[in-house]
């Protein structure tokens, strides 16, 4: 293991395994941050290496890493025009550059967005795009996270086993809340509870018991009508009403 806690570990011939797959063989991956594959290896494994790390720190931990993903060449087509370090396959629907990778050294988890205005899916869920291609929806990535880049194979991101637990944020409940309200959001229950979970992924923990910590997130709502406002608005898709919420100004 290099690194500490607090940085990004990199294992060789550790890395967890693509649901449902047996486990690479042991000593024989390379020294790598994360990994990139698909079941049966459709597409040959990607590794996040040091290649793809361009900022350190003192201590040569590193500070920024960046893997674009994006459509392959037909075969036998010339790959100069498709820069991007790993191509996911040629299926006209994936951009030339489509999706991004990255490190969050403020968060320390790995995290992907779209830089095309298309969006990606991680775990069935949608990330938006954005039309200047720097603006995307990020979303924090757990080991064995799928994500889908349009209508391509999925992905599967794997971080090496043995990696540094996430420390749980010394936040209160209302610090939590209010630090994804910031900036004027209007967030529903559902997209305030997501918002966590991409920020802090801690509370990303699918060993988490779920049930408690947003019983307490609903509790603060409910309490803090002084920092906390409600309001009841049609939901862009369903058109039901639903209930928002956002901090009080003034």
């Amino acid at each position: 293991l290099e690194g500490s806690s607090k940085g990004v570990s990199r294992l060789g011939g550790e890395m967890s395994a693509v649901p449902g797959a047996a486990p690479p063989a042991r000593n024989k991956e390379p020294l790598a941050y994360a990994k990139i594959a698909t079941k049966g290896d459709v597409i040959a494994p990607f590794y996040i290496t040091d290649q793809y790390a361009s900022e350190h720190d003192e201590n040569g931990v590193p500070r920024k890493i960046e893997v674009v993903l994006g459509r392959s060449p037909q075969p036998g087509g010339s790959v100069e025009m498709f820069d991007a370090d790993f191509h996911i396959g040629n299926r006209m629907k994936i951009s030339k550059r489509h999706a991004m990778i990255f490190w969050s050294h403020e968060l320390q988890v790995f995290q992907v967005k779209s830089i095309c205005k298309n969006a990606v899916k991680v775990n069935g869920s949608t990330y938006a795009g954005s039309s200047d291609g720097k603006t995307g929806q990020p979303c924090t990535l757990q080991s064995q996270s799928c994500i889908m880049v349009a209508d391509g194979t999925p992905l599967y991101f794997l971080l090496p086993k043995g990696r540094p637990t996430v420390d749980k944020p010394k936040l209160t409940y209302q610090q939590l809340i209010m630090s994804v309200l910031e900036d004027g959001r209007q967030l529903s229950f559902g997209e305030l509870v997501q918002a966590i979970q991409d920020r802090y992924s801690y509370y990303a923990d699918s060993s988490l018991d779920n049930s408690s910590w947003k019983q307490s997130l609903r509790t603060v709502l409910s309490v803090k009508t002084s920092t906390f406002a409600k309001s009841q608005m049609a939901a862009p898709e369903s058109g039901k009403k639903t209930t928002y919420w956002s901090l009080k100004t003034g």
